[in-house]
């Protein structure tokens, strides 16, 4: 009789199992929790809610500040094929608001590195309605983490009809969701 070989798994894992796994050992999840201690695993699993949060917030900043092509290709025909100036001055450099300034700050690449897995995350969030709201949230904050988060914005953009309270009620149980995804992972 043959002794069965032992083969490795070769089954493809899930981004968002890997990326939870990637996570994890980032932000230091892997703090041993007992399960006796209740209260020391609460308050664990607020503070990785929060972490999450930030990292969520960090990755949509990121995503909105990479670079247009669309917008590129315009500006390079600009230059090859210039208008002729109507006024003098039509060519100088243009006042900027505060958001501009912070939006055409240059990307580093270790927030691309940091970016891609925590947007993997929100695979694991069963329901897209939930992966929608907690990308939209975290887009709408604006590249900080803000106190009060606009609601009628995320409303709009995840084309719901739920009040703010529902929506907020539903982005907390999503990210108290990621947070105990990590936490079983770490």
């Amino acid at each position: 009789m043959t002794s069965p070989s032992i083969k490795p798994d070769t089954r493809s894992s899930t981004p968002g199992k890997d990326s939870a796994r990637v996570l994890a050992a980032s932000l230091k999840a892997a703090s041993p929790v007992s399960g006796r201690n209740l209260a020391d695993r609460d308050e664990h699993l607020c503070a990785l809610v929060e972490k999450i949060e930030t990292r969520l917030v960090e990755a949509t900043w990121t995503l909105r500040r990479l670079p247009d092509r669309e917008r590129g290709f315009l500006s390079v025909r600009g230059m090859i094929w210039p208008d002729a100036p109507t006024r003098a001055g039509d060519y100088g450099p243009e006042p900027m608001s505060a958001m501009q300034a912070r939006r055409s700050a240059r990307i580093d690449p270790r927030e691309i590195d940091r970016m891609q897995p925590t947007l993997d995350l929100l695979l694991l969030l069963p329901d897209l309605s939930d992966r929608k709201l907690l990308f939209w949230a975290a887009w709408h904050q604006d590249g900080e983490q803000q106190t009060r988060l606009p609601w009628s914005k995320v409303r709009r953009s995840t084309a719901s009809n739920q009040s703010r309270w529902t929506l907020k009620r539903r982005y907390e149980n999503g990210l108290k969701w990621l947070a105990s995804i990590i936490l079983a992972q770490a």
